[in-house]
């Protein structure tokens, strides 16, 4: 009806999104003649298969993901040299004082939370300790800032929360929650909460306006309503499920166990089936015959990119680095602020889709091996 029965078609998205374009190019490749999968990870699923010979991958490694995000709370991203330091020592400040009375009242004050916390469940509970829920807050902002590190000031990732446009995050976010730690103390605990709270409102007071700040109802979950759906029924990669150290990132030591996800999963969605083999079984990105023509594009300071294609697979299954890019930065509308580096790779994904729909472009169907 449109006239163009020989138009080429190309899939595009970012984050799950981009992960749909993939698989979509890939299972049903007579509908779209190439893909752009945008901070996509793909590969981040336990047991996907390698190399032709049905084996199961190693568990993947999650950590990666929050590794990414102390990065980009470091100078090597343009943040404060005190951030990590001050972040690291903040978690043990918040254990401490959520031992007494006065200490959680302090924190309720401090953290400006709309319910105060009570006495229960110790702070290392995966689903409710009062410590453990109000961590997971603050986790939040650091993993929400490390995907919305844009150059400019943006509206996405807080307009969710504040239906406003004309609320934004500043530009650079994880470096202007990053200064308020500069010159911190690490062994100057009040310092340390108060400096906490001045940078969760980076993310969580971007209007300037709350009030208040509410705990998720899960330490475990983040109450991530829609994702934990996704998680709990296909497994697909959520970062609330991955496990912290304490070393290797600025977090806390917290091993989320394949047991107590269950349980949760289970407690959350009664009844639900459970499939966590299920997308590393069919939608494998391991090698050159898993597909063609797709670009996986992934930003330096995204954490998604610990679960992207980061190397490429074969001549059509590409793998594009954006340099000072965070999360599918390179889909956004062009920005005066935005680096070069990103420029260039959008130069460089327009070029290889001009060059392949310019081509015929096979229509059939690949093998996951």
């Amino acid at each position: 009806s449109l006239g163009a029965p020989d138009a080429k078609v190309v899939a595009i998205g970012g984050s799950y999104g981009g992960m749909l374009a993939a698989w979509l190019r890939m299972h049903y490749p007579s509908a779209v003649d190439a893909a752009l999968a945008a901070s996509a990870p793909v590969l981040a699923f336990d047991g996907l298969r390698r190399g032709g010979r049905g084996k199961a991958s190693p568990l993947f490694d999650g950590n990666a993901f929050w590794r990414v995000v102390t990065r980009d709370a470091s100078p090597a991203a343009g943040a404060h040299a005190d951030c990590i330091p001050a972040v690291r020592a903040t978690w043990e400040a918040i254990d401490s004082a959520t031992g007494s009375a006065a200490g959680r009242a302090e924190l309720s004050s401090v953290f400006r939370l709309c319910e105060p916390l009570r006495e229960g469940a110790s702070p290392s509970d995966a689903e409710g300790g009062a410590g453990a829920r109000l961590k997971a807050l603050l986790l939040n902002v650091f993993d929400t800032l490390a995907m919305g590190n844009f150059p400019y000031a943006s509206n996405y990732l807080v307009f969710q929360q504040t239906r406003d446009p004309t609320v934004l995050l500043p530009a650079w976010p994880m470096r202007a929650a990053c200064a308020h730690f500069a010159g911190a103390v690490t062994s100057d605990a009040p310092s340390l909460l108060r400096r906490m709270a001045a940078a969760a409102g980076v993310l969580y007071n971007a209007s300037g306006k709350a009030r208040c700040y509410a705990l998720p109802r899960s330490a475990l979950d983040g109450g991530d309503g829609i994702w934990d759906w996704q998680y709990c029924t296909q497994r697909l990669p959520q970062e609330t499920y991955f496990n912290l150290t304490g070393g290797r990132d600025m977090f806390w030591r917290f091993n989320k166990s394949a047991a107590t996800i269950a349980t949760h999963c289970t407690r959350r969605f009664p009844g639900v089936v459970q499939r966590p083999g299920w997308i590393a079984a069919t939608s494998a990105f391991s090698s050159a015959g898993s597909a063609s023509h797709i670009i996986f594009s992934n930003g330096e300071y995204d954490p998604w990119r610990s679960g992207g294609v980061l190397r490429n697979l074969s001549s059509t299954l590409v793998a594009i680095e954006v340099p000072q890019g965070a999360h599918h930065l390179d889909l956004m509308f062009s920005n005066a602020e935005d680096p070069e580096p990103v420029r260039a790779a959008r130069r460089a994904e327009l070029t290889l889709v001009r060059e392949w729909v310019a081509q015929p472009l096979p229509r059939v169907a690949h093998t996951s091996d």
